[in-house]
């Protein structure tokens, strides 16, 4: 697949009317490369037509009017600033006269919006991409095919082969995607390096294909965002001043003198309202291209057909292509997003087979037949709360018993461990991905520019009236002190806190509501099935909670962190993240920290539980152990969120297309593709942090509590299969097409997810130990069976406590079953009152507990740095081809001509300083070592550096 779709001819002389009737020559043979340009108008010359558009800008003509028509009318009475038309014009003047860009606006018959075409001519993009250090293709790679594809040998014989090959098939992309994608060695572009002038033409089949259509609007995009503009200042002298933005380094935040603290970029102009977005351009969509050859299709065309749909959704991703479409950073989420799916695939396996296998045995389980079976009919348990709760037997929560094994088994404490280590093998085995993807996308070593100020930022810290000067840039710039931001952070973090509270009083309203109906169906038929319908309910309660809170709480977030005052986007953006994921972390697993590490954990005795409506009661577990709750709330929470979340995001995607249907059928179709565009979502930085947010939510679900549900990593698997093809329709159909920005990573949430990996080893550890069955029944093998059997084991959990003693304290329950004088309760306590301590056992179990943590968390820690010590980050192919990329880097400037005319000149020059210092010698001589003499060649040497210095810059 070709990386740009083929582009019209470049026109060779870009000359068009110029508006005062002079020409402009820029000069920029620092580079060695002369452009000759005239500034021009925004004509409708047809020559433009022919132009590939780099670039789209809207703006909103009725706005731009009904402000124009207000400043006009207080002309006369304030200080007159600048109208969003008159910023736009001087904006789009500066594009072509300063910056060589073509401009052509475009008459649409929808009349609110303007547009604005901008092609950017290949010289330009030579020379920004020289200043932005961009890695452009210097040599092919030519690779074996056989090599490359070593899963598809040419001769199978047996029928094994056979099958394993097929199998492989459904999941390999077609092969005519990567039939015309040729990957490349690319070094940093300079002008210096004389190989680069002879590929343009060659490497890529012509000059129009040199650059792909992504790396246009990048380069465009970052002109765009360094382009000079007049803000509120009617300085006409700075206006009439020089202005050599091309020859300057476009690292500079700004190409004005460093007295002025104007701020340059497209970004402000869309904060001022004088343009209402900008986008580069999606391609076309045919009605109807199923059918249609793939050389004949072009990327949105092939990866609509090949990705973005649910026929696809077993092969594997065409990053590459993906990468070609819509840059590096959305590239790197679908990469995630797949080497996720690959990497849960045998978990998911194991944790079928776990489940099966628990599924299988539950009827040979001793503690299961025990509370089934004749000890759970003849045992009455002791009433769940004081007064008010009735006695109950064992054998009530036989099916309750029966769910609980299935998820709490020996082969469970197995796949803990196991995941606990999958959890770290992802983050290093992702390490190594991101690498190779690295690589491959020419983002090794990429340098990030210095980020312009947000304008939202400017516009406030204006008010605050205060200045300082970058230590950076050298430029005076708009300043809030921390002392001034620091209350904002200080309210920032107390509102987290109060929704954190919130969603804590969410989880104590479900234990009410737990214990209430717990009291209710008891005195019921349904009390057999009290628990399960009690479990299920709240999840459902609580998972109802969580999805409303959690989308209200995206708006306090962003209110939060625009109060925060961020200069950099970035900063604003990872703030943000923090924010967002902490609420979120909360909102969806405190529920779930509650059911395995605290409730039933603080129990007394009968008689001091306190009736259900005081506020001291405390939940109890069922006697078969608190992790088949658990297993319920989590399935609940996990499955139901990631359903409502599709849902979510199908609809919303969906919106604005329904609305047109039902609304504005009155309103005339978009004919032109910018017209089209200009409908769909904006692609800003909140939409991958969505996309990002939802996965590793998802991540922690099926790490730090998979031991309570081993089908966890499955149904992720399930729900990613679709979520990847909606977020690839969406995106491609819906969206904005977003600006390619390059990209090292993924960004802040590599180290969430590292968080997380490491913070699951001690949740899994505690779940095991604290939740499940596992160590008590350790405990018993070891200390009170013998042969290892389970007999008895149900009925050494289970105290006894005399029903004469609820008198002592007034609690009598009202119905007391006759000839009962003993009930059993789940816990290690003495079985004579009246203080009912608790036993040596119990301090036996809990000290197994803590030492299984800690022995857990060390030996997974220890096998976790062996790991990474043993694995390194980088791949050793790919460190070759790096160190291959910078052999040939330095071989091509060493060997560069101008390299070779720099040194001869250096030589001319340092032959007639020597002569100069001696002018009796006509020859030079050889330096003599004379201790008198070292001061006169150190000074020798100050005047050769200078010479030098300046004939290169000459």
């Amino acid at each position: 697949m070709r990386r740009v779709v083929p582009l019209p001819p470049i026109i060779p002389q870009y000359e068009m009317p110029i508006r005062d009737g002079t020409n402009l020559n820029d000069n920029t043979d620092t580079k060695n490369l002369r452009l000759k340009r005239r500034s021009f108008s925004l004509s409708l010359n047809s020559n433009i037509d022919s132009l590939p558009i780099d670039l789209i800008l809207v703006y909103d003509r009725k706005y731009n009017e009904e402000n124009d028509e207000v400043e006009d009318s207080n002309d006369n009475r304030t200080k007159r600033t600048k109208t969003p038309s008159e910023r736009r014009k001087k904006f789009e003047e500066y594009l072509c006269k300063k910056q060589g860009l073509i401009l052509k606006h475009v008459e649409t018959h929808k009349k609110r919006f303007g547009f604005v075409k901008v092609h950017t001519p290949f010289d330009i993009l030579l020379l920004t991409a020289e200043n932005m250090r961009m890695k452009l293709p210097i040599e092919k790679i030519e690779e074996n095919e056989d090599a490359n594809e070593p899963s598809r040998p040419q001769a199978i014989h047996s029928v094994w082969n056979r099958c394993v090959q097929w199998l492989k098939n459904s999941f390999y992309l077609d092969v005519s995607l990567k039939k015309n994608d040729p990957d490349y060695y690319t070094a940093i572009y300079s002008s210096n390096i004389d190989k680069f002038k002879d590929l343009f033409d060659t490497l890529r089949g012509s000059k129009d294909a040199y650059f792909t259509s992504t790396e246009r609007s990048l380069l465009t995009h970052e002109l765009l965002s360094r382009a000079h503009f007049d803000y509120d200042d009617d300085d006409d002298d700075d206006e009439n001043q020089p202005v050599r933005a091309i020859t300057l380094p476009i690292t500079n935040t700004t190409a004005q003198p460093r007295t002025n603290s104007r701020r340059s970029g497209i970004d402000r102009l869309i904060a001022k309202k004088a343009y209402d977005c900008y986008f580069p351009l999606h391609e076309p969509l045919r009605a109807d291209f199923t059918n249609i050859d793939d050389s004949e299709l072009n990327e949105r065309e092939t990866l609509k057909k090949h990705w973005a749909t649910m026929h696809q959704c077993f092969k594997f991703q065409p990053l590459s292509l993906i990468r070609s479409y819509m840059g590096e950073k959305v590239a790197f989420y679908f990469a995630l997003c797949g080497f996720y799916n690959k990497m849960l695939i045998p978990p998911a396996l194991i944790g079928l087979i776990i489940f099966i296998y628990g599924i299988s045995s539950v009827f040979t389980d001793q503690s299961t037949s025990d509370i089934c079976g004749r000890l759970g009919q003849e045992t009455f348990m002791c009433p769940r709360c004081d007064k008010t709760c009735p006695f109950w037997k064992l054998s009530d929560s036989c099916l309750y018993s029966k769910v609980s094994y299935v998820f709490d088994n020996a082969a469970t404490v197995i796949f803990a461990i196991l995941m606990s280590l999958w959890a770290r093998w992802f983050i290093e085995f992702w390490k190594r991905r991101q690498a190779i993807l690295r690589y491959d996308w020419d983002s090794m070593g990429f340098e990030e520019n210095l980020e312009p100020i947000r304008p939202e930022f400017e516009i406030k810290a204006k008010k605050k009236g205060e200045e300082r000067v970058n230590p950076v840039t050298g430029i005076k710039e708009p300043y809030v002190s921390t002392r001034t931001r620091l209350p904002f952070f200080l309210v920032a973090a107390s509102v987290v806190l109060f929704m954190m509270a919130i969603v804590c009083t969410t989880v104590f309203a479900t234990i009410v509501y737990r214990s209430r109906m717990d009291f209710i169906l008891k005195n019921t038929s349904a009390k057999s099935y009290s628990s399960i319908i009690i479990t299920v309910t709240s999840a459902i309660m609580n998972l109802i909670c969580s999805v409303v809170l959690s989308q209200f709480y995206y708006w306090v977030a962003r209110k939060l962190t625009d109060l925060e005052l961020h200069k950099y986007q970035s900063k604003y953006d990872d703030s943000l993240t923090i924010k967002i994921y902490l609420f979120q972390f909360v909102n969806f697993y405190s529920s779930l920290f509650y059911i395995a590490f605290f409730k039933g954990r603080f129990l007394d005795y009968p008689s001091k539980y306190n009736t259900s409506s005081s506020g001291s009661f405390t939940e109890q577990c069922d006697p078969a152990g608190c992790l088949v709750e658990l297993s319920i709330q989590f399935i609940i929470i996990m499955i139901g969120k990631q359903i409502i979340n599709n849902l979510i995001e199908f609809f919303y995607a969906m919106r604005r297309t329904l609305t047109r249907i039902c609304f504005d059928r009155s309103e005339p179709e978009a004919q032109h593709q910018w017209e089209k565009d200009n409908e769909l979502y904006d692609f800003t930085s909140n939409t991958l942090t969505d996309e990002y947010l939802e996965l590793v939510i998802q991540f922690g679900f099926v790490t730090l509590f998979v031991a309570a549900f081993p089908l966890a990593p499955l149904f992720a698997l399930f729900n990613n299969i679709i979520e990847i093809r909606l977020d690839a329709w969406k995106f491609l159909s819906k969206y904005k097409r977003p600006i390619p920005f390059k990209a090292f990573d993924i960004g802040i949430w590599s180290d969430i997810i590292s968080g997380i990996s490491y913070f699951a080893v001690l949740t899994n550890g505690v779940v095991i130990a604290w939740t499940s069955e596992f160590i008590p029944k350790m405990a018993y093998r070891s200390i009170e069976s013998t042969g290892g059997s389970l007999n008895g084991y149900l009925n050494w959990t289970l105290s006894s406590f005399n029903i004469s003693d609820y008198n002592l304290t007034g609690t009598m329950p009202q119905e007391v079953p006759a000839n009962l004088t003993i009930c059993r309760y789940r816990d290690f306590r003495e079985p004579s009152g009246p203080h009912y301590s608790q036993t040596s056992m119990y301090w036996n179990v809990l000290a197994a507990r803590l030492a299984f943590i800690i022995v857990f968390e060390h030996v997974i820690f220890f096998i976790i740095y062996l790991m990474d010590w043993l694995v390194p980050d980088v791949p050793q192919t790919i460190q070759n081809k790096i160190n291959h990329e910078r052999y040939i880097d330095q071989c091509e400037r060493w060997a560069s001509k101008t390299t070779e005319k720099n040194f001869k000149h250096a030589v001319i020059a340092s032959e007639a300083i020597f002569k100069m210092v001696n002018p009796s010698s006509g020859k030079r001589k050889d330096p003599i070592n004379e201790d008198e003499n070292s001061t006169e060649r150190s000074q020798n040497r100050k005047i050769q550096f200078r010479s030098q210095s300046s004939l290169d810059n000459g």
